[in-house]
């Protein structure tokens, strides 16, 4: 019987691996052996294994395996070979380890959102990560969310127990072999979106009547939420929803702004995230020593949406105050007392997308940059026009207590849209300094997947029927962040 294997989130300064490894039925199972090479010559490591609780209704178990490097951490950008299993079920990956510093050997990720197997069936996803892996050697990759459908198509059966129903899709999406060659080209750090619960969780949604009654929406998310922890957020630091790493002087964060959301309601005063996050996400402010990546499951630029799917804008306190965190960064209001610019990275909207917002801080030549790469494969019924960004937003109040105004120019500041299936790359370099202060070098590149052809009724030039045409690169932009 085939062990499933996925690379979850590296260790800190390159000191090893979470490997997630998963088997049928509902008893416990030991660890397999693995086997780490470097050059042919086999690495000394230490490994200890967790077997994950068992759920009833989940005819699978799983367990993680932690594969730490014993010897002084490696030189960036070395390759290492990791055996899992033996004899004839062993299984090889190439990995990385993750940087402790940006270099003149390029830091490369990527990153990628919103993936609906029933319409990649063929593989293209993974085709089309495999390519890319082979171009750039990406040390890690982000997944922002929807990485799993759990409410489309709509086959609920109110007799189903919630955790039966999320394990179904699971079991369709995660045994698919192809999916998991494209979660195995590099190791994972995963945040979560609303279709790992249902569209516009925790709202009631009016094309599931399952979501009407309370109780079930309670039933049917504690559900969603174990398999979510069983398949994803047990990849991440800590087993956390929320967390930080640092690529020395760079620093991530990424938010979950779903799996502890509020009902929305009219005032704007319901939170999209815990108080806890918000204190994590100030304190990574504040202590930024370089550019930071605010890594978000919803785009921030986006306008208010409704009952059918309700935006970050919509909770108006907290996004005001996601707002002054940004502020706060580039006025130079953190330990360092130094001005960084945070690059925000996204996906959700089936829309890959980069545009700017330019306001009250002109020492900022790029603004708030926000990079968006949605659908690795899109859903159907889905986009048929790329959803653009408002062209203006109001803070209310702003990190001075009064009101700040962002603007995005379509002419100048919103430089690619496209709805074509679409992975984003990142390559992180030194670059120039400025004033005396060293600057990061940020490439930022849209990839368009290979793929079945999605209908068209803008102006977007569509790729050749039938296939979607090869990997190709549709955006290229350079940054220089503080």
């Amino acid at each position: 019987m085939k062990l499933w294997v996925i690379p979850g989130a590296p260790f800190p300064d390159g000191q090893g691996w979470r490997i997630w490894c998963s088997q049928k039925g509902e008893g416990g199972f030991a660890p397999p052996p693995i086997e780490v090479r470097q050059g042919g010559r086999i690495v000394s490591v230490e490994t200890e294994w967790r077997l994950l609780p068992q759920l009833p209704g989940l005819k699978r178990r799983m367990g993680l395996c932690s594969v730490q490097l014993q010897a002084s951490p490696p030189p960036q950008g070395a390759l290492f070979h990791i055996q899992v299993g033996s004899n004839g079920d062993a299984q090889t990956f190439i990995w990385s380890t993750l940087p402790r510093q940006v270099t003149d050997h390029r830091v490369t990720f990527l990153f990628a959102s919103c993936f609906w197997q029933n319409n990649d069936r063929d593989g293209y996803y993974r085709a089309g990560l495999q390519d890319l892996q082979r171009q750039f050697a990406s040390q890690f990759k982000l997944l922002v969310g929807d990485q799993v459908y759990g409410d489309w198509p709509n086959n609920w059966d109110l007799g189903d127990d919630g955790i039966e129903l999320y394990a179904k899709r699971y079991q369709q999406y995660w045994g698919d072999e192809y999916y998991r060659e494209a979660l195995q080209t590099c190791p994972n750090f995963v945040t979560c979106d609303d279709h790992e619960y249902w569209n516009d969780y925790p709202e009631k949604q009016v094309h599931l009547p399952q979501t009407w009654d309370p109780k079930n929406r309670q039933k049917y998310g504690r559900g969603a939420e174990e398999l979510y922890y069983q398949y994803q957020r047990c990849l991440n630091p800590d087993d956390a929803r929320w967390y930080a790493f640092t690529i020395d002087p760079v620093s991530f964060f990424l938010a979950d702004t779903r799996s502890e959301r509020e009902e929305c309601n009219d005032t704007g005063s319901s939170h999209f995230m815990s108080e806890q996050q918000w204190n994590a996400l100030e304190a990574w402010q504040q202590g930024l020593t370089g550019p930071g990546v605010l890594v978000l499951g919803q785009p921030l630029f986006q306008k208010d949406g409704d009952y059918k799917d309700h935006s970050l804008s919509n909770f108006k306190e907290d996004y005001a105050r996601l707002w002054r965190v940004l502020e706060r960064s580039f006025a130079g209001d953190n330990a360092e007392h130094q001005p960084h610019d945070i690059l925000i990275l996204s996906g959700d909207i089936h829309t890959g997308r980069y545009a700017e917002a330019h306001g009250p801080f002109p020492d900022a030549p790029y603004g708030v940059p926000e990079f968006i790469a949605s659908p690795a494969a899109m859903i159907s019924p889905g986009n048929t026009k790329p959803e653009a960004p408002p062209e203006r937003i109001r803070v209310r109040p702003n990190a001075n207590g009064g009101e700040s105004i962002w603007a995005i120019d379509p002419q100048k500041h919103l430089e690619i849209m496209t709805i074509q299936n679409n992975v984003g790359l990142v390559r992180m370099s030194p670059g120039s300094a400025l004033g005396g202060r060293s600057r990061i070098r940020f490439e930022l590149e849209l990839w368009r997947l290979p793929a079945k052809l999605i209908q068209l009724d803008w102006d977007e030039e569509a790729p050749p029927q039938g296939t979607g045409g090869p990997l190709k690169q549709v955006f290229k932009k350079e940054l220089l962040l503080r």
